[in-house]
């Protein structure tokens, strides 16, 4: 008896279907393995559809479907019908569909955000990592950006209005301003302290900036080296040699080349006084390249 366990949406379906007969089995195995596969359970897909391009449909109810990877969830509502993605954005807890929404293509990001009333629509973007919002918000007419902007959270909308001044193909443009930052006088102590409170995303917390009482950038400290270090030790004294950093007015291609060549996850932005002004995290390069294809 044989039973699905689960179907293959991504890359490499794709090509073990397109591929099947037309290269040799072994050939093929080998390619396969280079691909990651893209799975989505079976207990979360139906095949009673009388479309063909539409054989494998939904058949979950939304808070199921919440408990999909984000990136699983954006594959299913690309294949959804426009009205389909509204009702799954309107019933999706707020940081899920933000999670999800970041995954998706940009054009249709700013389509289904259109689609969503102005509260709903910023109740999600309050939750979205605040250069991903910036960069939907600056792809939507200005009359929608300026009435999702009127129904977030003062905090949430400072920071947004804050990165909507940059230019999206600057180092500003892409990096986040949720980061930690401590003063240079800061021990390991205060490093873990900060790391339990940080709120913002887990992509920017492998490493600790320091600052000193100007808020130039000093020191970036990796977040191993404060695991093993002992509570009373001076920050600076474990920061990563060379201090690594780009000007806020920098182009992409820069960017992309400093991660290339120091093998960064983050990398911090300054200003022309050399004051800390954001962080640009690996996701953040990703969805450039990804962007470039």
């Amino acid at each position: 008896m044989l039973k699905v366990a689960s179907v293959d949406v991504g890359t490499r379906g794709a090509v073990r279907r397109l591929l099947k007969g037309l290269m040799p089995g072994a050939l093929l195995r080998l390619l396969l393995r280079r691909i990651p596969p893209r799975e989505i359970p079976w207990e979360f897909v139906d095949l009673i559809e009388t479309d063909p391009a539409r054989r494998v449909k939904l058949k979950i109810s939304h808070d199921r479907l919440a408990k999909l990877h984000p990136a699983d969830i954006a594959d299913i509502v690309e294949d959804l019908a426009p009205d389909e993605r509204e009702a799954v954005f309107e019933t999706l807890d707020e940081g899920v569909a933000a999670e999800a929404l970041e995954e998706i293509e940009p054009k249709l990001q700013a389509s289904i955000v259109e689609s969503l009333d102005s509260d709903r629509a910023a109740d999600i973007v309050e939750e979205m990592d605040p250069d991903a919002a910036a960069d939907l918000l600056n792809d939507l007419p200005a009359e929608t950006t300026e009435e999702i902007l009127e129904e977030m959270q003062p905090e949430e909308r400072e920071e947004v209005t804050e990165l909507l001044e940059f230019k999206e193909n600057t180092a500003a443009g892409r990096m986040t301003t949720e980061y930690l930052a401590l003063p240079s006088t800061a021990t390991v102590q205060d490093g873990i302290e900060a790391l339990r409170n940080f709120e913002g995303g887990v992509e920017t917390v492998s490493t600790i900036y320091l600052i000193d009482p100007n808020g130039k950038l000093i020191g970036a400290v990796p977040l191993p080296k404060l695991v093993l270090a002992k509570p009373d030790e001076r920050l600076l004294t474990l920061g990563a040699e060379p201090l690594i950093s780009v000007h806020a007015g920098a182009n992409e291609k820069d960017v992309a080349e400093l991660f290339d060549k120091y093998n960064l996850v983050t990398l911090p932005v300054v200003d022309d006084d050399g004051k800390l002004t954001g962080v640009i995290t690996s996701d953040d390069v990703i969805s450039l390249l990804r962007s470039k294809l």
